[in-house]
């Protein structure tokens, strides 16, 4: 894949959840909005959108009718403000970009019809471990204007999740979308299978949460430098420990928390819809 957009400014691994920051940075004073919402359109919607095997047969031929076609699964509507694919999205870009994961399933692709909304986690995703193992990335996404707000929705959304029940009805909704063709579908049907203990699986499992706002930081300034890094940081750093302190004590999975500040979500939001608008007609 070519070079991402979004620059990591800090992470921290020694630490649980372990926490990163990103951003898109300025250019000629202007935050860099419709670029942030171009790079992840063109190098993550097929990806995100399709299966794995009509996402690997794509070439020079048939790379336009494949973005419209991607397009027009995430949603048909001019209904999108409380709409969640935009930040699955996001989560799913960074999770290839920065962390070697792929796509497991796109709970996308099997929806009904364009304007359903996928139930359970946002992201379905497996990262080859250091002992060559799968590990299954199962993601939470929240594309916020209120910080304080996102992180109480996700906390509220990770507990929902964590239930015996919701596991296994997710493990059967996930194994029944595998793709034939996928190189790690055997195993993972292995992994998921119900005479597999749950003690298991939880030990394989790794949560990655999103977390997308408004930022006061980058309103603040209109060029990247030391102190609007260190800013950036620290107002990340917030949420971070707001997240960790709503967070239950014992939660059981290894948690990767995300922070993606934005100078003004209704504006990404709005010029997400209308690049998937325009997507639609390609």
């Amino acid at each position: 894949m070519s070079k991402p957009l979004l620059v990591c400014r800090d992470s921290d691994d020694s630490i649980e959840p372990t926490f990163s920051v990103f951003c898109v940075g300025y250019e000629q004073t202007r935050w860099r909005a419709h670029e942030l919402v171009r790079d992840f359109f063109r190098r993550h919607l097929n990806s995100f959108a399709l299966s794995f095997s009509e996402w690997k047969k794509i070439d020079g031929d048939s790379a336009a009718a494949a973005l419209a076609r991607s397009a027009k699964m995430v949603y048909a509507t001019d209904n999108y403000k409380r709409r969640g694919e935009f930040g699955e999205l996001f989560l799913h870009g960074i999770l290839r970009d920065f962390y070697g994961a792929e796509p497991a399933v796109s709970k996308i692709y099997f929806l009904d019809t364009p304007n359903d909304t996928a139930k359970g986690f946002d992201a379905v995703h497996v990262v080859v471990n250091d002992t060559g193992e799968l590990d299954l990335w199962l993601g939470e996404a929240k594309l916020y204007v209120d910080m304080k707000s996102a992180i109480s929705a996700v906390v509220a959304s990770l507990n929902e999740h964590m239930g015996n029940e919701f596991l296994r009805k997710e493990f059967l909704a996930i194994s029944n979308k595998f793709d034939d063709g996928w190189e790690h579908v055997e195993k993972l049907k292995e992994l998921l299978d119900d005479n597999t203990s749950l003690d298991v699986i939880v030990d394989r499992l790794v949560m990655p949460v999103l977390l997308t706002y408004q930022s006061a930081t980058i309103g603040t300034y209109d060029k990247v430098c030391d102190p609007y890094i260190a800013d950036l940081i620290v107002e990340a750093k917030e949420a971070w420990q707001d997240f960790k302190d709503k967070l239950p004590y014992d939660f059981p999975l290894a948690i990767h928390f995300i922070v993606l500040p934005l100078e003004d979500t209704k504006a990404v939001r709005d010029i997400a819809h209308e690049t998937l608008m325009k997507y639609q007609t390609l």
